[in-house]
């Protein structure tokens, strides 16, 4: 039998890669559920490095990402995947817990269609998101934490499902190991280029003994070792099995020459299955497009002009945008500091001004988007009109009460609320609305004593620029200033 001289080096390559991996999760953690501002640029920087953004704007990052499987395998899934890495943890929990091994599994080819359909989906109806990874990890814990903060009574049949969701795919994780990985779209299109990396994991079979120990370690469950065999294109380097080996037959390097005959056989049957997926790809984008055309009210669920019945986050742009590039990661709702952006019915998410409203100056939402459904305002923000509002006077406590307010006017940044004599010589002051100067932030409506609200707010699309600030008159100069974001039981005046 073969000694490993390697084994120690392995293991400490493992724990240093688990570490990262962990160090990864526990960010996301902190900018998923951390209402702290501090976190706003690292929100950015998690956000923008998760593949599936980067697939559906089609950046450069995406194709170094590619570049690294092609040429060295899944870091990508085993360092900086949150989901992949919580269920990694998930089921080394239960393997302390129940003294459970894992073995080998062989997953359904069926999996090798997912790439194929996701770049579909993201053209039409972008169902992506339902197998996205960091869409997942993001809605799940958002989920959990409305749970936890705002009780059962927050929680709506689409936070549920969402939850449901998440908590399906943990306790997969701890019976079997990282399996959503084997359906995961972004994980699939990696493994397909891993699989003919130069650099991976490799299993020298004149030096396995067949013991086991690696295929009992493995959270993908991807090792064979009565059959000696690895599946690279499911091998996401954690490098536990190089660590148990007792004779050195697992080890990550260049590929053997044994090997290199296998893998000419194996590329052979690989340019089959493109052909066929370049088949169904083109099947179902020709079925995509058909379906958009004929309807496409249906697909959108919205209408493409003039008002909506939902409020988009800035820089939304329009509905088309919106829905067809968010993949409802949730990132902006983590990020959003007055806590309107809420994902109540839809995993697209959308604004919620029952208690509070948009920031004048705030871009936190579209600086973290990954996908491209926000666009960066920077400074266009104050300018953009995400919603129209509509003044209903008869409503105002000044008509209806008799009574002295104007907390509307002095909140509208812009200063499209304007307060005037309610009567000739009369010493109250009746709102305004001049609606070319209204972004729909909202803030009427927040601060609105009225009941019901004398203001309503509805979505717009296109999201336009207006002119900007309305030049004040004289007597108004105090309005427009603005008020700081308000806690849940703090009242505007």
């Amino acid at each position: 039998m073969f000694a490993n001289p390697k084994r120690f080096t392995y293991g400490l390559l493992s724990k240093v890669r688990l570490l990262l991996a962990f160090g990864v999760l526990a960010l996301f953690f902190c900018v998923y559920i951390s209402p702290l501002q501090k976190w706003s640029a690292l929100r950015a920087i998690l956000a923008y490095l998760q593949f599936s953004g980067a697939l559906v704007l089609g950046t450069l990052y995406c194709l170094v990402l590619l570049a690294v499987a092609a040429i060295a395998g899944r870091w990508y899934c085993s360092a900086l995947c949150p989901l992949g890495t919580l269920q990694e943890a998930v089921w080394t929990a239960g393997r302390l817990l129940t003294g459970r091994r894992t073995r080998f599994v062989s997953p359904w080819r069926l999996r090798y269609a997912v790439p194929a359909l996701a770049g579909i989906v993201i053209v039409t109806m972008n169902q992506f998101l339902l197998m996205d990874p960091i869409s997942n990890f993001g809605r799940g814990v958002r989920s959990a934490y409305i749970l936890v903060t705002e009780g059962v009574v927050s929680m709506t049949p689409i936070t549920w499902a969402m939850l449901g969701m998440f908590v399906f795919i943990l306790t997969l994780a701890a019976a079997v190991g990282r399996r959503f990985c084997d359906w995961c779209p972004v994980g699939i299109l990696l493994g397909v280029f891993a699989s003919a990396a130069p650099l991976g994991v490799r299993l020298r079979k004149d030096y396995c003994v067949s013991c086991g120990n690696c295929e009992k370690n493995c959270p993908m469950n991807c090792v064979d070792s009565k059959g000696k065999v690895l599946d690279n294109s499911r091998c996401v380097l954690c490098l536990r099995c190089a660590s148990v080996c007792p004779t050195g037959a697992l080890e990550y390097g260049t590929v053997s020459p044994v090997e290199k005959a296998e893998r000419r056989e194996f590329l052979r049957k690989s340019g089959k299955n493109f052909v066929f997926l370049g088949y169904l790809a083109s099947a179902f984008y020709l079925g995509g497009v058909l379906v958009r055309r004929v309807f496409p009210d249906w697909v959108r669920g919205k209408n493409t002009s003039g008002s909506i019945p939902i409020i988009m986050p800035p820089g939304a742009r329009n509905v088309d945008n919106f829905f067809a590039n968010c993949v409802g990661c949730l990132a902006c709702v983590a990020a959003c500091p007055a806590k309107i952006i809420r994902a109540a019915d839809s995993p697209h998410p959308r604004l919620d001004y029952t208690n509070n409203y948009c920031q004048y100056n705030c871009t936190e939402c579209s600086d973290v988007c990954p996908s491209g459904a926000l666009v960066s305002l920077r400074n266009l923000k104050q300018r953009t009109r995400i919603g129209l509002s509509a003044l209903d006077r008869t409503k105002c406590v000044v008509i209806t009460r008799g009574e002295a307010c104007g907390a509307c006017a002095e909140v509208c940044a812009p200063r499209a609320l304007r307060m005037e004599p309610l009567n000739p010589g009369s010493p109250l002051t009746a709102p305004v609305l001049d609606s070319e100067y209204c972004i729909g932030c909202g803030g009427c409506f927040h601060v609105c004593p009225a009941e019901p609200r004398a203001f309503e707010v509805t979505g717009v699309t296109p999201q336009v620029l207006t002119p900007g600030i309305r030049p004040s008159d004289p007597e108004d100069d105090d309005a427009g200033q603005g008020i700081p974001v308000l806690g849940d039981d703090e009242f505007p005046f």
